[in-house]
């Protein structure tokens, strides 16, 4: 997701060869497409192209939009792709935020990719922006520039999904329950007494604030340790060919991204 124009169907077209529609211009992708690709490491992802983010949407874009809205809520993973040779990329930017934290997804995991490096001046300028966030890439998905780096970073994010937790949280605890449900999955649910047991995949952020309420014995294999640093089991990533009716990773980036 991002910024309209920013270059997302390009992106996705460089990762699964789906040859989604890629324009320059406004609105090029109006409803959102969902392809499935093969990782360098063997991971399989399903990856969402959305329409892209604008300040003020104009009222017949509405319901396409929503629908974006909704992809973005279910995302395990979000990448916000930017425009990184707009001379307002920081504007863009807190815009696609901004919608981010009112539908609730703030606090997703998200891979910032600045793209179309490939026309861009500052390049010094575009490094220091990207080593300003957690996960940050700049990428040409025109030219393949910078692929490798972000398989490398996406990799890295999403094992962390595979960090399991199991817990039992008191229902007085609203909003930490509120927060698992938003930026976690919830695998599992159920309520006893005044608690709820919950088992859940969680991004490296929560780890700390769940650690608390970690079911006795489940410490080792969910990847939360109580008053250290999460180490995580790691479910193992099937490796081979193609998925059926998909391709693998971006050809250009396989060997230098393994």
């Amino acid at each position: 997701m991002g910024y309209t124009n920013a270059g997302k169907s390009t992106l996705m077209n460089r990762l699964t060869h789906a040859e989604v529609a890629a324009e320059d211009r406004l609105f090029a992708t109006l409803d959102p497409t969902i392809r499935q690709f093969r990782m360098p490491n063997g991971v399989r992802v399903l990856l969402t192209d959305t329409v892209g983010f604008l300040k003020k949407l104009p009222t017949h874009l509405v319901e396409s939009f929503q629908s974006t809205l909704e992809e973005v809520a279910f995302a395990d993973v979000l990448i916000h792709v930017v425009d990184a040779s707009h001379p307002q990329r920081t504007e863009q930017i807190r815009a696609v935020e901004e919608v981010l934290r009112k539908i609730g997804a703030g606090d997703k995991h998200t891979l910032t990719v600045w793209n179309k490096v490939d026309r861009a001046e500052n390049r010094t300028g575009l490094e220091r922006e990207a080593a300003g966030v957690a996960n940050g890439v700049l990428v040409s998905a025109q030219t393949g520039e910078g692929m490798p780096r972000f398989f490398s970073e996406l990799s890295a994010m999403l094992a962390a999904w595979s960090m399991r937790v199991h817990l039992r949280v008191p229902q007085s605890e609203g909003a930490l329950l509120a927060l698992l449900a938003r930026a976690g999955r919830i695998l599992e649910k159920k309520y006893e007494g005044n608690e709820v047991e919950l088992k859940a995949h969680i991004p490296p952020f929560l780890r700390g604030k769940v650690a608390a309420f970690m079911v006795p014995g489940s410490e080792q294999d969910s990847g939360v340790t109580v008053g250290g640093e999460a180490q995580g089991a790691v479910d193992g990533a099937e490796a081979g060919g193609s998925l059926d009716g998909g391709v693998a990773g971006d050809p250009a980036g396989d060997g230098a991204a393994r």
